[in-house]
């Protein structure tokens, strides 16, 4: 199994932008292996925090909310139909996305 991450914004068909791990969901047809959709792994809705104002310095707060707020999944199947379009975060956003995945993962350990 790859470990390695691939930590993507993908922008959905429903305007959502999602700040997630990315896999190639594979499975079995007729004892070919066929990928068939995307995994989001510890998926997150990405939105600049405060008001919508220029950007200075470089800086933009932004605000990470699971995606599925009301569930204890981990990860979800999207398909390839509802991904408009996929990027390579910037290094900062990716430090704070780790931040808020492990935050995440301490919080579901309080609830068991």
């Amino acid at each position: 199994m790859d470990d390695k991450l691939n930590i993507l914004i993908l922008t959905l068909v429903s305007g959502e932008e999602v700040i997630t791990n990315v896999k190639d969901h594979i499975e079995k047809r007729d004892g070919v292996d066929v990928q068939v959709c995307y995994n989001m792994i510890y998926p997150f809705t990405l939105t600049k925090a405060g008001n919508i104002e220029p950007v200075i310095n470089q800086q933009v707060s932004m605000l990470f909310t699971p995606w599925k707020l009301f569930s204890t999944d981990t990860s979800f199947l999207i398909g390839y139909d509802k991904v408009i379009n996929m990027c390579t975060p910037l290094p900062d956003v990716i430090e704070q996305y780790k931040h808020a995945v492990d935050a995440q993962i301490k919080n579901m350990a309080k609830l068991k």
